[in-house]
């Protein structure tokens, strides 16, 4: 690379030439000024009114949809870049058909590597079909530029903090295919949360939750009381689902976390819930995992509206696979909020003497309690009288794919 010192060299050489009359050290010296002042043009204005983009076609999606995802490079000055090379974060979990990836240091990122050249005012793009294999909230970026001058003595660099975002969905599953002969794998139960509401019958008015249809919303007592206020109407159906998700999978925190078997947890947790806005239940959904980028469990309060299978589907797609508490403690905590005669579907890859306890002390206060076992094999500790369905010979199949 040239530096100041190529400066006072090319000085001496014409110096020198012009006191012996030389006119090929003149040449020379003034080829390298000429040279040192180009390098020193490019490392200041290579990436000037040059823009880098990426774009996806939707920012939300399920394991298995592909994405088109589009990079974007344009050069609006005079002055050609003879070569680009384009480095850019992508995640593990997603797929670039066809693209240039290689591996980097980090455990959870590769780098997508593009190299190209660009003609003034020239515009590039590049599209490529994006597979999502896992769920979670992925960032794509930040990307770095390089670029080189024409003689090839020096690079610019520059570090753009753009990035996208995708949310990929976990996997929802057809409970009523998967689960066999079982007619109705919530079982038969009763509670007090009305579900289908006969709107000819109105017995009165309550303050207004996130939850509620705005179909339900009386203006007028919203006029009044300054405040919102839902319709309340005598029920036909009643049944509230809480989906009650472990995320240990072992009984020691020191055994680490079995992805598997939390993948497959997950799964069933969101199939359960697309079981329930399939049949217009009210559903919500409680975890010991956290958040990814936050520090508390994962709470949903249950709802009916159309919304609410969107909600818990994105709780579950940043669900981390880790616990902050034990799903005990987290039931314990979050109790109150349970409706009376609610069903906790408990969605667990083992059962633990304490979330055992945790379980008959629910059947004790009206709760009917329905375990989706995501597991290996069966639950060691015997479950008397509560209903069990093994997931892990339903969900093999799908896991190899």
């Amino acid at each position: 690379m040239l530096n100041d010192l190529w400066l006072l060299i090319s000085a001496i050489l014409i110096v020198v030439g012009l006191l012996a009359s030389q006119g090929l050290l003149i040449i020379v010296g003034s080829l390298v000024i000429v040279v040192w002042l180009l390098t020193k043009f490019w490392n200041r204005y290579a990436f000037e009114e040059v823009s880098h983009g990426r774009s996806l076609s939707q920012a939300k999606a399920f394991i298995g949809d592909e994405v088109e995802y589009t990079v974007t490079l344009t050069n609006e000055k005079i002055v050609p870049l003879i070569w680009v090379d384009i480095q850019d974060a992508i995640p593990i979990g997603l797929e670039l058909a066809g693209a240039n990836i290689r591996g980097t240091l980090a455990e959870d990122t590769r780098e997508h590597r593009i190299t190209t050249s660009l003609l003034p005012y020239q515009r590039v793009s590049w599209k490529y079909a994006m597979r999502c294999n896992a769920r979670g909230y992925y960032r794509l970026g930040p990307a770095r530029l390089r670029s080189g001058d024409i003689f090839g003595f020096t690079a610019a660099e520059q570090h753009l903090s753009g990035v996208e975002h995708i949310l990929v969905y976990p996997r929802v599953l057809d409970l009523q295919d998967l689960i066999l002969p079982a007619e109705n794998p919530l079982g038969e139960a009763k509670g007090r949360q009305p579900i289908f509401h006969d709107q000819t019958r109105f017995i009165g008015l309550r303050d207004y939750q996130p939850q509620d249809p705005m179909k339900h919303v009386d203006w007028k007592a919203t006029a009044r009381k300054s405040a919102l206020q839902t319709k309340i109407f005598e029920p036909v159906v009643s049944l509230e689902v809480l989906i009650a998700l472990n995320a240990a999978t072992g009984e020691h925190a020191w055994q680490g976390t079995n992805r598997r078997l939390f993948e497959r947890s997950v799964t069933t947790g969101a199939s359960v819930a697309g079981y329930c806005a399939g049949r217009g239940y009210s559903f919500g959904l409680v975890s010991n995992s956290v958040a990814v980028y936050s520090g508390k469990w994962i709470n949903v309060a249950p709802g009916s509206a159309e919304s609410q299978l969107p909600t818990v589907l994105e709780a579950l797609a940043v669900a981390g696979s880790y616990s902050v508490a034990s799903l005990a403690d987290v039931i314990r905590a979050e109790r109150g909020s349970f409706r009376p005669g609610a069903t906790i579907a408990l969605v667990t890859a083992l059962v633990t003497p304490g979330l055992l306890g945790e379980i008959y002390e629910l059947r004790g206060r009206g709760f009917q309690v329905i375990v989706f076992y995501s597991g290996d094999g069966g639950p060691r500790t015997p479950l008397v009288d509560i209903p069990v369905h093994l997931m892990g010979p339903v969900l093999d199949p799908v896991e190899s794919l």
